[in-house]
């Protein structure tokens, strides 16, 4: 019916949504081009990883991740492992009807594409920052190339689950600072949030109202050590990820977008 196809497709622009947001992601790629490995070694089957592609021409909703970030323990994708192997045998009973799933050869033209221009962007940040107009163009094409591949749900989920515990690492930060300022030092939450918020892990406003003389100043002296050892773990988190914590919050912020869908 006209409404089941408009629900697909909302569903469909959720994912695209989501998918978009997770390419610039740089780990989630590199964990999606590590499976495209295994399957290469013949270790997985390629229809572990995705039940085939978009064709950005075509205005169909065919089969894809239909659920975003599942509430699936590791344990549940363990037994959806081993439920694939059960299945296995079925596989090859209707392999006629095409569910040996998608064209291997296909598969290497478009996960050598999604290598390149993954590569050439991991170059492009390291020399101009992640800021530079040819950088955030390359990060666009990456999305672009990205959300053409169908992922099966439980990839899909490996994203998504990826990308929120590093959000939740950076809260954990985030809410420890705002503790010792506020709660502790005093500070007003309002001048911290404003001051904060944008330079996460750049300490020189906290330096400058520390110095400030203001009445919340000798607090912040005391908690000083603490917000440094917070501060360093944001850095760390920078680091493993490749992104500013104001770009994982933006991420963040457009998977929520599409998960709303």
């Amino acid at each position: 019916t006209a409404r089941r196809i408009q629900i697909a497709k909302r569903i469909e622009e959720g994912i695209n949504t989501v998918q978009s947001s997770v390419a610039e992601y740089p780990q989630a790629i590199a964990m999606i081009l590590e499976q495209f490995d295994q399957f290469e070694a013949e270790e997985i089957r390629l229809s572990d990883i995705i039940s085939g592609f978009v064709n950005p021409d075509e205005d169909d909703v065919g089969p894809s991740a239909t659920h975003i970030g599942s509430e699936l323990s590791d344990d549940d994708l363990d037994d959806e492992d081993d439920m694939d192997d059960d299945d296995e045998d079925d596989d090859s009973d209707s392999e006629d009807e095409g569910s040996k799933g998608p064209d291997p050869e296909e598969a290497r033209e478009r996960f050598g594409q999604l290598r390149a221009v993954y590569e050439n962007s991991l170059k492009l940040i390291e020399l101009k920052g992640r800021d530079h107009p040819e950088s955030v163009a390359a990060l666009f094409h990456i999305g672009e190339i990205f959300k053409e591949f169908r992922l099966v749900p439980k990839q899909f989920d490996r994203l998504v689950k990826s990308m929120r515990s590093m959000m939740d690492k950076v809260r954990v930060q985030e809410r420890l600072i705002l503790k010792l300022c506020v709660e502790q030092a005093k500070m007003p939450k309002k001048n911290f949030v404003k001051l904060f918020t944008g330079n996460e892990t750049d300490i020189s406003w906290f330096n400058a109202e520390m110095n400030s003389g203001k009445p919340y100043a000798e607090g912040l002296k005391m908690v000083e050590e603490d917000v440094l050892r917070c501060r360093a773990k944001l850095e760390a988190i920078e680091a493993e990820t490749g992104l500013s914590i104001a770009s994982i919050k933006d991420i963040n912020r457009r998977m929520s977008i599409g998960e709303a869908k």
